[in-house]
């Protein structure tokens, strides 16, 4: 299989992967998002494919979820999901899989970087939702909200997502014999282009 047919095919697993991370929640009262294993898959997208890639990945699970296709959290979709409180999050999902990507060590898949980009990745996933989940609530006649008190909304959900990028970073050190030759290095990229 050629290099570009096999990223874009690992491009279409990884927005499955997403969209089922999605399905299997647990659901919290409005406005709180539900709990996913989305975050974990968008993290993981990056590290495996790297920011272009892993942002395309990300790119078309939002894509397919704003024509309306349940690949939202609880089985939902649509564009209106963006302009609830956790649309921020469903974009910071891109911005994720980007940072981690960038930040990713997809050459010898050593865990102490990968666990660093995954952090970032989450880091950029609530510089985007965070101020969106704020704006929105506070936008409400009946709420006020600030950012220190969003933060204190979020923070268990940021303890989570902190433990998914963990177990990321786990995940590609128990995987590298398998990710060393048969996932293509940037290196070995630079070297055929």
């Amino acid at each position: 299989m050629n290099p570009k047919s096999f990223k874009l095919t690992l491009c279409a697993l990884l927005a499955a992967l997403v969209a089922a991370g999605s399905l299997f929640s647990l659901p919290l009262p409005p406005p709180l998002p539900p709990v996913t294993l989305a975050v974990f898959f968008a993290l993981l997208a990056g590290a495996l494919l790297g920011p272009i890639w892993g942002g395309a990945s990300l790119a078309l699970y939002l894509f397919l979820g704003s024509l309306g296709l349940p690949v939202f959290a609880n089985g939902s979709g649509g564009l209106g999901h963006f302009a609830s409180p956790t649309g921020g999050f469903l974009l910071g999902y891109l911005a994720a899989a980007v940072v981690t990507g960038l930040l990713a060590d997809r050459t010898r898949w050593n865990f102490a970087r990968n666990l660093v980009a995954a952090l970032a990745g989450v880091a950029a996933l609530y510089a985007v939702g965070l101020p969106w989940f704020r704006a929105v609530i506070d936008a409400r006649p009946d709420r006020d909200m600030s950012m220190l008190g969003a933060l204190g909304v979020m923070a268990p959900y940021l303890a989570g997502d902190a433990v998914k990028a963990l177990a990321m970073a786990a995940l590609l050190r128990a995987l590298k014999p398998i990710l060393v030759n048969r996932l293509p290095a940037r290196s070995r990229e630079k070297v055929k282009a």
